[in-house]
């Protein structure tokens, strides 16, 4: 579980989470190479910041390759606000994105990171929160 920021001390805070599940929707840290996975998040956030937030949530999840390999964006997915204040998304992240069975230096190993941001008028606001992990092998 993570902290969503707000930029006034009056909002206070959010929570924001992040589960990875694996095709048949368990959760797991070890996922096929050729399956799609996805991160399952939900949000909440103060009553007083959704009366006063407009705008949409963006949720990317990006992976880091833990000893040689890529590092990038697996997945997006955008959810316009509502007025209220619990959300939540999937990131589905397609077949084969991230390397099963490489060669060394890569491990077949990766950190992901999910990343919560809202955009209002076309800005990026300083609303986010950031869930690190977990750790996942892809086999």
């Amino acid at each position: 579980m993570a902290l969503i920021q707000f930029p006034h001390q009056l909002f206070g805070s959010g929570q924001f989470t992040a589960t990875v599940l694996d095709n048949n929707g368990t959760p797991t840290h070890v996922l096929e190479a050729g399956a799609p996975f996805r991160v399952e998040t939900s949000w909440e956030i103060p009553a007083s910041a959704a009366l006063l937030l407009g705008g949409v949530w963006t949720v990317s999840v990006y992976a880091e390759s833990i000893g040689g390999g890529p590092e990038l964006r697996t997945g997006t997915d955008t959810v316009p606000l509502n007025g209220g204040t619990n959300y939540s998304a999937n990131v589905v992240v397609p077949p084969s994105t991230l390397n099963g069975n490489p060669s060394p230096p890569a491990s077949g190993v990766y950190k992901l990171v999910t990343v919560l941001t809202h955009r209002n008028f076309g800005r990026n606001s300083d609303v986010a929160a950031i869930a690190e992990g977990p750790m996942v092998r892809i086999a």
